[in-house]
Formats: structure tokens, sequence, C-alpha cells
């Protein structure tokens, strides 16, 4: 296992994942539109910085049309670290309306970014559109692997990348498709760039962003 890499960024400039438990019964199965709308509405802030994210939820289990809340999962934001405390503040006792159910929001938690040669992400989306290829429907995994590629090429970087499973989720706006990924090969600044830009679109939706990962296991499916 590659040991973690120390962030010497100023601290101004580094990021962390805040996270919350979440008290509750369960989400809708395609919860990402509600999921942000309820975030945004509590930090109005995030939906003009370029840079904050919202994870996919993570620890939940499969059911009939909605995931179950379990003691796992997890509420997370990709944040600055000087946006922590306003973040952690307003959220923390929060109540969102997720479908039929509302759900509690718990304290919150840092969590800080190590800085690992392998990143992975769960979805990553690109709203790139041809007549051949509208935007609701899929990308082949070549032509999402260019995409990768001419992003990573204009930030400087070149680092190995592994498709995952096919994904697809939907937005009021449309379907969102893409593939899970993994990139490896990475240097410390190239984690931190990686892990303060992501890849693709749809940042608050959960798309595009990446954590560390501590081996070349193969990548996996949403939950």
């Amino acid at each position: 296992m590659d040991a973690p890499m120390t962030d010497t960024t100023n601290p101004a400039e580094q990021f962390v994942d805040l996270q919350f438990a979440l008290q509750g019964y369960a989400v809708p199965h395609e919860y990402i539109d509600t999921l942000w709308a309820e975030v945004r509405d509590i930090l109005p802030w995030m939906e003009t910085d370029a840079l904050a994210g919202l994870h996919l939820l993570s620890g939940l289990s499969p059911g009939e049309g909605e995931w179950y809340i379990s003691g796992r999962t997890r509420l997370a934001l990709r944040l600055a670290r000087q946006q922590v405390g306003l973040a952690s503040a307003a959220l923390s006792g929060a109540h969102l309306q997720l479908g039929a159910h509302k759900v509690e929001v718990g304290v919150a938690s840092v969590r800080e970014l190590a800085h690992t040669a392998v990143l992975y992400a769960r979805f990553v989306t690109f709203t790139t559109t041809t007549p051949a290829r509208p935007a609701d429907e899929p990308m082949s995994e070549a032509d999402f692997q260019a995409l990768c590629q001419q992003q990573l090429t204009a930030m400087g970087l070149a680092p190995r990348l592994i498709c995952g499973k096919a994904q697809r989720a939907q937005t009021a706006a449309g379907a969102l498709h893409g593939f899970s990924l993994m990139l490896a090969g990475l240097g410390a600044d190239a984690t931190r760039q990686i892990q303060r830009h992501g890849l693709g679109g749809e940042r608050k939706r959960g798309c595009g962003i990446f954590v560390p990962h501590k081996s070349m296991a193969a990548v996996g499916t949403l939950e």
C-alpha cells in the first residue's frame, strides 16, 4: 500500500471532507436533485462556489425504489478548510425533506484528505453532447476516457485511468451518464489538484469527486 503523502499546502488552499451522520428511514432511489436542493437552501453560497462539492451519500442499503439509511450513512461535502465552520453550524441539526421521508443531519466531523497515489470517484460524468449523442444517451467508454484525458492533459497530469461500471442517475433536467473511475500513479501535487478540482461536471450532484484509495482493486458501483 502506498504511504499517504503529507499536505504542505497553505491551510487556506486545503480541502477537506465535512461529514455528517444521518438519522432517518430512507431516501428515494433518485435522490441527487432533491438532496442538492435541500443543501442549497441551507448553504446558498455553495451554488456559486465552483470547487465546493456534495458527495453521493455513503452507507446506504438498497430497497424497493429507495435506499435505506443505516448507522453508516453519511452526508459529506468537499469544501475548502475555511468553509468548515460555516457549513457545520448551518447543517448540524437541520432536517432535510428527501422524498417522502424527513432526514435529520447529525454533528459534523472533518475528514482530512490523505494524499495517496490512487484516487477513486464513484461517478464521473460529462455534459458534452454531439448530434449523434444527445445529453440523455450513454457515452461510450472510449469517448469517456478521451474526455478524461483531455481534461487531465489541460491540468498537466497524466495518470493511469481505469474505468469501472457505467453509471446513470436521473435529474429534473434529464439523465446523467458516466462511469466510476480510478486514477493511479499520482504524485503529491497531482492528487491535491484532482481532489480540489475533480473531473467532469455535476459536482453539486455528487459527480467527479475523488477520494483516496488504498489499492488497485476493481472499481465498483454507486453502493
